[in-house]
Order: structure tokens, then C-alpha cells, then sequence
């Protein structure tokens, strides 16, 4: 069964997105009596989680992050318009209760505003050359209003482990054949009892970190058996809105990726017009190879073409995030269709020493999020705990 196939299921019934609250209660935040370091590689969402359910445990640790600043995919852009843009992670796609169980305290979710969509809210599907327009219907997926996922881990998690994150430390090997687990980077070499991999699959897809020995070979099938669509994201602003809250295009075939067009400013307390571009897979590698000001007028005619004409004439400004391109990311998340026994295999553990945690590191019920990031990191950290 692909993600997708499980994700219609859930909504053929009734189901919420599946997420499992492994730290539901403050006492399994508390102090450890645990001896040892765990070195945690890359300062995404799984890895600041990770590191932050260490320190309320009292466990010594520290986060390697090999680009200068923390963050991931969670990138976002503030000097674009009035209101933060989020050129990675966006969407809130668990509820908004989860911002209280990721820093341990209630409250949080009350000081985040948030918007929903309605079924009332305009939707649009490109397809032959036709725009059929329609409603939203049941869409849960809510968005941050002036704030962001970074904004959050800037906020309440980053405060409380920022010492312990050291920068531009491109990690090159980790060895775990003795007692302890030592990863040499670019820098230096650290000495830990368990090391937690956060980085993207591409990077380990690519043999960027040598690992000895060899990971067990079931996961390293499940590594070269992923598929890492590429991913981009392009946002326009507009003299004025003429388009709906999402446009969605026909992908044929469906695995090749998606295009979504979607109101930016949607729920935002601001009078600028905002167009935002989500594409992966194949469609993103089409806009990917254009240059900055070719992908614009790529765009502007797409959108010419399915709203009438209405795009160039009230074009503003445009910015590009291709992740296809960005150093030590490469990429956008694996493929909806990946066989969730390949995704469990990205998961497991090897020999109580090298964990993984991650939005494509999972227990296959679901990918691609930053709540799963969050949750595979819960995940790592009590199965190191037991």
C-alpha cells in the first residue's frame, strides 16, 4: 500500500492524518537517569526536536549542522511582503495541538494563530486546457498567520538547545563498529554512544556519509529503492487576487509528481496579493531548469493561459526556491507512492547505535510533514531510552 492509497482511506472513513503522541504526558519529559551523548546530525525540525527531548531529559548531546543556520526545509523568507513566506514547510497537517506536545507545555497552541479553510473556499483543477472550478469541501490543512514552522522552533524549542547546535560541520563518516560511535566532519571527530541521522534521504542516497560498516543491507535497498521527487516553490505577488484558494493540475501519470497554484495570503492580515507555486516531482524539474527571470515568465504564462490573461499585466515580484538545488538538501521528500515496508525500512535502527528520524523516516503510516519529522524523533529518542 503507496501513502496515497492510505491517505484515501483515511478520509473514506473518517480518519484523521494519523499521529501518534509517543510523549503524551510531562513525565516522560522528565530528567533520565540514562548515562552517555547522542551526536544528532542535521538541525531540521527531527533534529531540533530530538535535541530538545535530550535536554529535558538531562542527556548530553550535540547537534551537527552543516549549513550555517538551523531550520531545513522549514527555510522562510521575511522581507518579501508584510507577513512571513514559508519557502519550504507551510502547511499544518496535524492539528494545532501539536505545537503543545512538541515544546511540553500547554499553552503554545493559544499564542499561534492559525487559518482554515472553509468548504466554501474556492478550488480550481487544471485540466486539457480547461479550468473546472469548484469548493474545497473537506480540506483540513490549516496555515500559520504572520508566523511559520520556523517561526515556531525559533520561538519555543531553539532557546533551549541553541548552545548545543555547532554549524557548518559537513559530516563525512560515522563508525560504529566499537563501543561508541565516532563521526568525523569536515572540522573534527565526535565521540558519542548513539548518533540520531536526520539529514535528507538524497544525501545518504548519494553516499555523502560513509557509515562503517555498512548499513544492513535491507536498508540499504530501501535507500536506493526511495524516490526523492525534486521540489520547488515559487511565490508572485499581484496588483490584485484573481485566482481561487488552490488551482491543482492533472498529473498524468499521478506518480510523476504535483503542481498546485494556491492563495498565498490566504487567512494573512494583509492587502498584498500573493501567488504561491508548489510543484514536485517531474513538473518541478521543468520549472527547475530555467533561470530566475525564465521560470518567471514561464509561470506568468501558465498563468495567462488558465485565468484569462490576468497574470502579466498585474505581475509584481517573484521569488524561486528550487530544493533540487540547495546544498545539503537536494531535494524535495520521497515520492507519495513509495511502498510504506520501504519507508519502515528507512526507519529501523542499526545495532542499538544509528537512529533515523526524519519527515521520509517513518513508521509508514505517513511522510513527507513536519509533524512526521516530529514524531520519528519522538520515536528514535524513546526507543534509545528503553
Amino acid at each position: 500500500m503507496t501513502r496515497t492509497e492510505f491517505l484515501q482511506i483515511c478520509g473514506a472513513v473518517g480518519w484523521g492524518l494519523p499521529f501518534q503522541n509517543l510523549f503524551a504526558h510531562r513525565s516522560n519529559y522528565r530528567s533520565s537517569t540514562r548515562r552517555g551523548n547522542v551526536v544528532i546530525i542535521g538541525a531540521g525540525a527531527a533534529g531540533l526536536t530530538a535535541g530538545y527531548i535530550l535536554k529535558q531529559q538531562g542527556i548530553s548531546f550535540k547537534i551537527l549542522e552543516a549549513n550555517t543556520n538551523y531550520g531545513g526545509r522549514m527555510k522562510v523568507l521575511d522581507n518579501f511582503v508584510d507577513y512571513p513566506i514559508g519557502l519550504g514547510a507551510e502547511w499544518i497537517a496535524s492539528g494545532t495541538l501539536l505545537f503543545d506536545r512538541i515544546a511540553n507545555r500547554q499553552g503554545i497552541s493559544e499564542q499561534i494563530a492559525t487559518a482554515g479553510y472553509t468548504q466554501d473556499d474556492e478550488y480550481g483543477v487544471w485540466y486539457n486546457g480547461k479550468l473546472v472550478r469548484g469548493n474545497l469541501s473537506t480540506l483540513t490543512y490549516r496555515r500559520f498567520v504572520n508566523s511559520s514552522w520556523f517561526g515556531f522552533f525559533e520561538k519555543f524549542i531553539v532557546p533551549e538547545i541553541a548552545k548545543d547546535i555547532q554549524y557548518q560541520q559537513v559530516v563525512q563518516s560515522v563508525d560504529y563498529a566499537g563501543n561508541k560511535v565516532l563521526v568525523k566532519t569536515s572540522n573534527t571527530e565526535f565521540v558519542a554512544d548513539q548518533v540520531i541521522v536526520t539529514v535528507p534521504i538524497k544525501i545518504l542516497k548519494e553516499g555523502k556519509i560513509h557509515f562503517n560498516p555498512a548499513l544492513p543491507k535491507k536498508k540499504l535497498e530501501a535507500i536506493n529503492e526511495a524516490v526523492v521527487w525534486d521540489g520547488l516553490k515559487a511565490f508572485i505577488e499581484f496588483k490584485e487576487k484573481f485566482y481561487p484558494a488552490f488551482v491543482d493540475f492533472v498529473i498524468t501519470p499521478a506518480t510523476d509528481g504535483q503542481v498546485s497554484y494556491y492563495d498565498a495570503s490566504f487567512g494573512q492580515d494583509s492587502e498584498r496579493s500573493v501567488l504561491g507555486l508548489f510543484a514536485v516531482g517531474e513538473p518541478a524539474k521543468r520549472y527547475g531548469m530555467l533561470n530566475h527571470n525564465d521560470v518567471k515568465n514561464y509561470i506568468l504564462a501558465e498563468l495567462d493561459e488558465i485565468f484569462s490573461n490576468q497574470a502579466t499585466p498585474n505581475y509584481l515580484q517573484h521569488i524561486v526556491q528550487n530544493w533540487s538545488k540547495e546544498p545539503y538538501i537536494e531535494g524535495a521528500y520521497i515520492s507519495d507512492y513509495t511502498d510504506v515496508r520501504v519507508v519502515r525500512a528507512l526507519q529501523a535502527s542499526v545495532q542499538d547505535k544509528v537512529y533515523f528520524a526524519g519527515d521520509c523516516y517513518t513508521s509508514g503510516k505517513d511522510w513527507g510533514n513536519v509533524h512526521n519529522a516530529v514524531e520519528s524523533a519522538w520515536s528514535s529518542i524513546k526507543e534509545i531510552l528503553d
